[in-house]
């Protein structure tokens, strides 16, 4: 035994060996804190973290059926608590309007939307677009409700509490999103409005929300004595 305390890398192993000991119960005491990042105790916690999303789209899609110049149809996504779930935020909303105008020779129908967000949680502001049907996607519009999220995993120094803050979307976005889209439908003038009969448009309506959930692992900075 004595032999073996003698050797200098026996002697940084073994104080390797009891480094490991004392930070691994650290460690795993902190990793139960992962899931309840509510509790006061541990989101004051701090430290360097690696900030990680797991993220989830909710999709709905909805044919408007045809319609003439100027009609409108209202088109209503519902986003609530019980969707999103208590530990996770919403980071974006986006609608999309696309028409495919393959009755026309020349003329392009197009259409318009604006949005009524009196439903909607939150500071959002409503928005309006408009476009022509030549392209496919006439006109979308997109709320971002968290600013700067991109879904990359990351490293920082802060508190549990600040970094959970700093990805809250502070239950916003929950309730009726409404957009209100009306027609524009381009009629042929004489005579090419008897080869073309163009009296009508549908539009194709998607809805996308974003939501994501962070967790926070410490990261453990630990020099190897074997390479001392």
């Amino acid at each position: 035994m004595q032999e073996f305390f003698q050797d200098r890398r026996n002697q940084a192993m073994f104080g390797g060996s009891v480094l490991f000991m004392l930070i691994f119960p650290i460690y795993f005491a902190l990793v139960p804190s992962l899931v309840g990042l509510d509790d006061a105790g541990v989101s004051d916690a701090s430290g360097t973290w690696s900030i990680s999303f797991t993220e989830e789209s909710f999709t709905q899609t909805e044919n408007t059926g045809e319609l003439s110049d100027g009609e409108a149809f209202d088109s209503l996504f519902l986003l609530t608590e019980e969707m999103i779930g208590e530990s996770r935020n919403v980071a974006s909303v986006t609608i999309e309007v696309s028409c495919n105008d393959n009755d026309d020779v020349g003329f392009n129908d197009g259409g318009s939307g604006e949005s009524d967000l009196v439903g909607v949680s939150g500071e959002l502001q409503d928005q309006s677009g408009s476009g022509d049907c030549g392209g496919g996607n006439a006109f979308s519009m997109t709320w971002v409700i968290v600013e700067g999220y991109d879904g990359v995993t990351y490293e920082d120094e802060a508190k549990m509490s600040e970094i959970s803050a700093r990805w809250s979307d502070n239950s916003s976005a929950r309730g009726e999103w409404l957009v209100g889209i009306t027609a524009d439908v381009v009629e042929a003038p004489f005579p090419a409005s008897i080869a073309n009969g163009d009296d009508g448009q549908d539009y194709d309506v998607t809805w996308t929300a974003v939501v994501f959930e962070v967790a926070m692992e410490p990261v453990l900075n630990i020099d190897d004595p074997t390479t001392e």
